[in-house]
């Protein structure tokens, strides 16, 4: 699991979560997207693709 320690891992911690839970992102890329996000390493083609996947995951 992430270390949410730093405010930014905690609030990119949240925002996953609830993305999870809406379906929008797979949980188990769930440390990679907090890290991402938390660092600001996060692209727009990097939130296309996983929604994609997960939709896709939820789909089949």
């Amino acid at each position: 699991m992430t270390d949410v320690k730093d405010p930014s891992a905690r609030l990119a911690a949240l925002a996953v979560d609830r993305l999870i839970a809406s379906g929008l992102v797979r949980a188990n890329k769930r440390d990679t997207l907090i890290s991402k996000i938390a660092t600001g390493t996060i692209s727009g083609g990097d939130w296309k693709v996983e929604i994609e996947l997960a939709s896709a995951k939820a789909a089949g």
